[in-house]
C-alpha cells in the first residue's frame, strides 16, 4: 500500500510539473494574452513636453506596457520598420526610451534619445492633394472684331479696308469639354474668308493629373525634339490639373528643437514660412523653390531669443523632375500643315508619337521620345542630371530611319539614317547665370516635323492645278513651295548665354549672347548680342542692346533707350535704333489698360528717322466687353483701327455678355439686385435684375474665394453664408447660389409688464407652438415663426406672464410690433 501511495505521488508531482512548466513556457511565450492585459488611455509627455494626445497602451503583469507600432508612430516615436503597423512593441525594446507610468493622473513620462523619434513634418504645399472640381453644364463664346480704314492722304473720307472676327466657341460638361474655333475674313472687295482653327474635345482627369484629347492637337516633345500639330488622338500626363504640385525636386529642411521654438524659412533672404515647433525633430517639406541657384536658409529662435540657422545651398531646374513623378504623352493621327491659312490641310498619312520624363532621384531625370509614320522612323534618349549646387547638364541623342517614295513619279528622297545629338549645360557661379547649348545632325537625319513638311512638297510638285481634296492643297507659288522644302533640322545650332548683375554696381544686369547656326542648306548664321539696363533714381531706368550677324547677312544695329515713370501705372520712354534702314528715334508714352472694370487704357508714340509714323489709341473695359480704337499715320498712309473683344456665355438658362473667359468662370446668384459681389476681396460686379452675375476670371483648379456684400439685401432676407470656395475645373463654369430666402414669419416686439416697465433684458420666452427665444434691451424681441395669432409666455424670475399679439407679414420690410402687455 505504501509503495501504491508513493507511486501515486511521483505521478501526481509529474503531472503538476508539467503544468506548471507549460504554464511557464506559453505564459512566456505569450505576455500579451487578453485575459491578461489592461487598457490604458493616458496623456502623453515626452522629454519633459507634452504632444497634446491621449496615447492608447496595454500593460502587461509585471508592470510591462506597450502599444502598436502605429500609436507609437502617431506620437512620434520611431520603432523597427519591418514590424507590422499591427504589432505590439514593449516600450523597453526602443532604444534609450525610460518611461514613467503615473496612475493617478493618467499619465505616461517618455525621455528618449531624438534619434528614436520621429520628425515632426510641415508640408509648405498644405497637402492639398488632388481636387475635385465643380462642373456644370454650359457654353461660352469668345469673340474678337478687329476693322480697318484707310485714310488716304488727299483728304477722302475714310475708306473702309477689311474686317476680322476671330471666335472661339466651347461648350462644357461634367463629361468634358468641346471647342471650335476659326476665323472669319472680310475683304473690302466683298471676298469673304472662313478659316478654321482647331477642333478638339477634351477630357481631364485630376486625381490620376491625365487629360485625353480628341481632335486638334500638338503632339508631346522634349528641348531636342520638334513637335507637330496632328488631328486625331492624345492621352498625357497634365500637372496644370494640380497647382499646388511642385514637380521640381525639392530640398527638405529639417532640425531639432530642444525647447519649445519658432522656425522661419528664408529663400534668398525672403521669409516664406513660420511655424511654433515642440521640443523634438521636424522636417520642411514641398519647399516651394525657384529655379536657378539658390539657398533656403531655416532660423530656429527659442524663448530666450537665441537663435541657430541652417543654411541649405539649392540648384532648381524645370528640366528636372522630383523622384517618383512622370510626365509622358501619347498621341497617333494625321499631320497637320499650313495651319491657320487657307491651304490649311491634313495629310492622308498617318503617324504617332510617343514622349517620356522620369524623375529617378533628386538629381537625375531621364526622358525618352519615339515617333513614326510618314516613311520615318525616330527615337532617342536623354537625361537631366544636377551637378551639386551648381548647375544642371542635359544631353540627349537620337537616329532616324526614312524611306519615302513619291509613289508613282518614283523616289523623290529614298532611304536614308541619320542621328542628331544635343547637349546643355546652365550654371549660376557668383550671380552670374551661364547657359550653354549644342546640338548637331550627322548623315540624314530626319523627324516627323521635316518629313510631313517633305510630303506637303510633294503635293505641291505633283499638284499642278486646284483640286477639290481636303487633303491634297491646290498649286501655290514657288516661294511657299521653298518654305517647306527647308524644314530639316539644322546641321548644327550653338548657343551661349552669359548676364548678371555688375561686380561693382548691383543694380544693374547684362547680358551677352552667341548664336551659331547652319541649317541643312548650309546658310551659315552667327548672330552675337549684348545688352545692358540700370535702375536710375525715381524708378527711371536706362537699357541698350547692340547686335550683329557675323554669317551671311553681315547686318549691325544698335538700340539706346530711357524709361520714366509717370504716376502709379502710366509711362514714358525714348529709344534711338540704328541699323541697315538707317536710324529711327522713337517717342512712346502709355498707360496700360487695368483689369478693372472702368479702367482705360492709353498710348502715344512718335517715330522720327528713316521710317518716321505717329500712332494713338485708347482702351475702355467695361463689364461687358473691351474696345479699343487707334489710328496711325506714315509717309505714304493714314489709317484707323477699331477693336471690340468680349465673351458670351450661357449657364443655368440665363445669358450673360462678358469681358473674354480665357479660363473658368462663375455665374454667381446673390439672391437680389443690385448686389456687390467680389472676387478675392476685390469688386467684380453688381448683380442684374435677376440676382445674378458673371465673375469671368476664375483660376481653374485652385480655390477661388467669392463674396457678396449683403448691405442692398432686403431687411427681411435671410443668408446662411456671404462667402464661398470654389474650384472649376479647366475652361468651365460654375454656379455659386447664395441661397437668400426671405422671412415673412417673423417680426420685432417690444414687451413690458402690466405695471409699464419693460420685460427685462435677459428673459426667457417661449412662443406657443413655436420655439424659445430671449428678450433683449428695452423689452425688445426678435421672434420667428410667427401666425395670425399669437401666444406668448414670458419666465420672469419670480413668476411667468402672457401675452397675446397679432402678426401680419408686410414682404421687403421689417415688421414692429408693440409694446405688448405681458400679464
Amino acid at each position: 500500500m505504501q509503495r501504491l501511495c508513493c507511486k501515486l505521488c511521483r505521478r501526481a508531482f509529474l503531472v503538476i510539473g508539467l503544468a506548471v512548466g507549460l504554464t511557464l513556457l506559453y505564459g512566456a511565450r505569450s505576455p500579451y494574452a487578453a485575459e491578461q492585459q489592461s487598457d490604458l488611455q493616458l496623456d502623453v509627455v515626452i522629454n519633459g513636453a507634452p504632444i497634446h494626445m491621449i496615447g492608447a497602451f496595454v500593460r502587461f503583469p509585471g508592470g510591462m506596457i506597450g502599444a502598436t507600432r502605429a500609436e507609437l508612430a502617431s506620437m512620434g516615436l520611431r520603432t523597427d520598420a519591418t514590424r507590422s503597423t499591427a504589432d505590439m512593441v514593449m516600450l523597453n525594446e526602443i532604444p534609450t526610451l525610460k518611461y514613467t507610468y503615473e496612475e493617478r493622473a493618467q499619465r505616461i513620462r517618455i525621455t528618449v534619445d531624438n534619434a528614436y523619434r520621429l520628425p515632426h513634418v510641415f508640408d509648405l504645399s498644405n497637402g492639398a492633394g488632388p481636387v475635385h472640381p465643380q462642373v456644370g453644364w454650359g457654353m461660352v463664346l469668345n469673340y474678337d472684331l478687329f476693322s480697318t480704314f484707310n485714310i488716304p492722304l488727299d483728304s477722302q473720307p475714310f475708306a473702309f479696308s477689311g474686317t476680322s472676327l476671330t471666335l472661339d466657341l466651347r461648350a462644357f460638361s461634367p463629361f468634358g469639354t468641346f471647342e471650335q474655333s476659326g476665323i472669319v475674313d472680310r475683304y473690302n472687295n466683298g471676298g469673304t474668308n472662313v478659316i478654321r482653327l482647331d477642333t478638339f474635345y477634351r477630357f481631364s482627369d485630376p486625381d490620376r493629373m491625365i487629360s485625353w484629347t480628341a481632335g486638334d492637337t500638338v503632339n508631346g516633345a522634349l528641348l531636342w525634339t520638334r513637335p507637330i500639330r496632328i488631328g486625331g488622338m492624345q492621352v498625357q500626363r497634365d500637372f496644370t490639373l494640380r497647382p499646388d504640385l511642385v514637380t521640381m525636386p525639392i530640398a527638405n529642411v529639417g532640425g531639432t528643437a530642444e525647447v519649445p521654438s519658432t522656425v522661419d524659412l528664408y529663400i534668398n533672404s525672403t521669409r516664406i514660412f513660420s511655424q511654433d515647433v515642440e521640443t523634438g525633430p521636424f522636417s520642411l517639406t514641398n519647399i516651394p523653390l525657384v529655379t536657378g541657384a539658390g539657398n533656403a536658409q531655416m532660423v530656429i529662435r527659442d524663448s530666450s531669443g537665441h537663435e541657430t540657422a541652417t543654411n541649405v545651398p539649392f540648384y532648381g531646374s524645370a528640366n528636372l523632375l522630383a523622384p517618383g513623378l512622370s510626365s509622358w504623352s501619347m498621341e497617333a493621327g494625321l499631320p497637320r500643315l499650313s495651319y491657320g491659312s487657307i491651304t490649311d490641310n491634313y495629310l492622308a498619312q498617318p503617324v504617332a508619337s510617343a514622349t517620356w520624363r522620369q524623375g529617378l532621384t533628386n538629381w537625375f531625370t531621364a526622358e525618352g521620345h519615339a515617333e513614326g509614320g510618314s516613311g520615318i522612323a525616330n527615337g532617342g534618349l536623354g537625361m537631366a542630371a544636377r551637378t551639386g549646387t551648381f548647375g544642371v547638364a542635359t544631353a540627349a541623342i537620337a537616329v532616324s530611319k526614312f524611306a519615302a517614295s513619291t509613289g508613282a513619279g518614283g523616289s523623290l528622297w529614298g532611304i536614308g539614317t541619320g542621328a542628331q545629338a544635343a547637349g546643355s549645360y546652365e550654371t549660376n557661379i557668383l550671380g552670374i547665370v551661364v547657359d550653354v547649348g549644342s546640338q548637331r545632325t550627322f548623315g540624314d537625319y530626319e523627324d516627323l516635323a521635316s518629313a510631313t513638311a517633305r510630303q506637303q512638297n510633294i503635293i505641291f510638285a505633283q499638284t499642278p492645278v486646284p483640286t477639290s481634296s481636303p487633303l491634297i492643297l491646290p498649286a501655290v507659288s514657288v516661294a511657299q513651295l521653298n518654305v517647306y522644302g527647308n524644314t530639316h533640322a539644322p546641321r548644327a545650332l550653338d548657343r551661349i548665354t552669359v548676364g548678371g548683375p555688375l561686380p561693382f554696381d548691383a543694380i544693374s544686369s547684362w547680358s551677352v549672347s552667341v548664336i551659331h547656326e547652319t541649317d541643312a542648306s548650309n546658310n551659315v548664321s552667327k548672330l552675337a548680342s549684348v545688352s545692358y539696363s540700370r535702375t536710375l533714381p525715381y524708378n527711371t531706368s536706362v537699357f541698350a542692346t547692340a547686335f550683329k550677324d557675323f554669317g551671311t547677312t553681315g547686318s549691325v544695329g544698335i538700340l539706346l533707350g530711357l524709361a520714366i515713370p509717370l504716376g502709379q501705372t502710366a509711362a514714358i520712354s525714348s529709344t534711338v535704333s540704328s541699323g541697315q534702314g538707317g536710324t529711327v528715334g522713337t517717342l512712346d508714352a502709355s498707360h496700360p489698360l487695368g483689369f478693372e472694370y472702368g479702367s482705360v487704357g492709353w498710348q502715344v508714340q512718335d517715330s522720327e528717322g528713316a521710317a518716321p509714323s505717329r500712332q494713338a489709341s485708347l482702351a475702355y473695359r467695361s463689364s461687358y466687353m473691351t474696345v479699343q480704337a487707334g489710328a496711325t499715320q506714315t509717309r505714304s498712309s493714314s489709317g484707323a483701327t477699331l477693336e471690340a473683344t468680349g465673351a458670351i456665355a450661357t449657364m443655368g438658362g440665363d445669358v450673360f455678355f462678358s469681358d473674354r473667359i480665357d479660363d473658368a468662370f462663375a455665374v454667381v446668384d446673390a439672391g437680389a439686385p443690385d448686389i456687390d459681389v467680389s472676387y478675392e476681396n476685390r469688386p467684380a460686379g453688381t448683380s442684374d435684375s435677376q440676382g445674378k452675375v458673371l465673375v469671368p476670371t476664375l483660376r481653374s483648379y485652385q480655390q477661388n474665394k467669392i463674396s457678396i456684400d449683403p448691405a442692398n439685401l432686403p431687411v427681411d432676407a435671410e443668408i446662411g453664408s456671404i462667402s464661398e470656395n470654389v474650384i472649376p475645373a479647366d475652361r468651365s463654369g460654375v454656379l455659386v447660389p447664395f441661397k437668400v430666402q426671405s422671412d415673412t414669419t417673423s417680426a420685432l416686439v417690444v414687451f413690458v409688464r402690466a405695471d409699464g416697465h419693460v420685460v427685462p433684458a435677459g428673459s426667457t420666452a417661449h412662443l406657443d407652438g413655436g420655439g424659445e427665444f430671449i428678450v433683449g434691451y428695452d423689452g425688445m424681441a426678435f421672434i420667428k415663426g410667427l401666425a395670425g395669432s399669437n401666444q406668448v409666455t414670458v419666465d420672469l424670475g419670480e413668476g411667468n406672464c402672457r401675452a397675446s399679439f397679432a402678426f401680419k407679414p408686410r414682404p421687403k420690410s421689417q415688421v414692429r410690433i408693440g409694446p405688448v402687455t405681458c400679464r
